[in-house]
């Protein structure tokens, strides 16, 4: 996909606001219907061709953040039309979802050392903020490196320490866009509400870097996200074996994302994964996104792919897994043992 065609991808909601009626002569209902499904039809079919993920770990360990952004390439037909597609916050996610009522659009360019990072929207929810930006040479000129930006979050002053993960990948095949989602974890911050956010990115890429400043702030409220949340109650114990117990909290699903968040009893080596389905044949695999010596939480892995449970079935069957981490090199396997039985849930 080219420069000019994300270029103009990223200007649509704007665009359909301000321009209806232009914009409804130039194609009918069905039309953009047509090539709004193939372009998001291609994005999930290319997203994990070209994708560089990258994770910055909390002081408790945690599994990596997997968040995909997607690249495609696309017939002159829909090239034609690509600035009636947005690459927002839920193309970059690879979800079908709006999120359209959460979302805020910030839309804010910074440029330093010959490098322009453009802010585009983000979204807060339970303990959470994720964001999806744009990074492009001042110049015009093509990327040599990938450059994947490295930010720090405050939220009303106080720096975040949870971790940060996320993924990005270029946009177009010249390598002139290069795109990314990121989410940034706020353990313990109350975010239903209205908070200042501020993102200091002070490098761009890992290897090679190049060292500036560009930084960003915002208001977003986490309200209206939180309160749509589903919750439903799950109140079940396990125990690990090492001995330490694990208490499955709740499943809450919304928009953004579907978690089950847990308690330990003390502090343990063993990883979480729990495989769902639901009554509809729906199914999906959470995995763990945070984990210190007393809690954590599990977050639908498959939510990239829009392999989320119906948040409309009567029930969900769940199986707990677990595996240990290596004591040497520290790599996860995939060796995960039945923990306890199945059971199922009325949602």
């Amino acid at each position: 996909m080219n420069r000019e065609a994300y270029k103009l991808a990223n200007e649509i909601n704007t665009e359909l606001e301000s321009h209806g009626d232009y914009l409804s002569e130039c194609l009918s209902d069905v039309e953009m219907k047509r090539y709004k499904n193939a372009v998001l039809d291609e994005i999930k079919k290319e997203k994990h061709t070209r994708k560089n993920t990258f994770r910055r770990a909390s002081v408790a360990a945690c599994a990596a953040l997997m968040l995909i952004a997607g690249t495609a390439a696309f017939g002159d037909e829909v090239h034609a039309a690509i600035k009636q597609i947005g690459w927002n916050i839920s193309s970059a996610l690879g979800i079908s979802e709006d999120l359209a009522d959460y979302k805020e659009v910030v839309n804010t360019s910074v440029t330093d050392k010959g490098y322009v990072l453009t802010l585009q929207e983000a979204v807060v929810s339970e303990e959470k903020l994720v964001v999806n930006y744009t990074l492009q040479r001042e110049d015009g000129q093509p990327m040599e490196n990938h450059l994947t930006p490295d930010g720090s979050l405050y939220i009303n002053g106080k720096h975040m320490t949870g971790g940060a993960g996320g993924s990005s990948g270029f946009l177009d095949e010249e390598r002139m866009v290069l795109g990314a989602v990121a989410e940034y974890e706020a353990t313990g911050m109350d975010l239903s509400g209205e908070n200042e956010f501020r993102l200091v990115f002070d490098q761009l890429g890992f290897e090679n870097s190049v060292k500036g400043k560009w930084e960003f702030a915002f208001m977003a409220d986490g309200t209206d996200l939180i309160a749509d949340t589903k919750r439903t109650e799950i109140g079940k114990a396990f125990e690990l074996p090492d001995g330490v117990t694990v208490t499955l909290r709740e499943l809450a699903m919304n928009d953004l994302e579907q978690r089950i968040p847990y308690d330990l009893s003390g502090p343990t080596n063993y990883i979480l994964m729990i495989k769902a389905e639901d009554a509809k044949g729906n199914q999906a695999e959470f995995g763990v996104r945070t984990q210190d010596r007393k809690s954590g939480y599990m977050q639908n892995e498959e939510i990239i792919d829009d392999g989320r449970l119906d948040t409309s079935g009567e029930t969900v069957t769940m199986t707990l897994y677990a595996v240990e981490l290596p004591e040497e090199d520290g790599q996860i396997s995939d060796d995960y043992v039945q923990i306890g039985e199945s059971f199922e849930i009325e949602i």
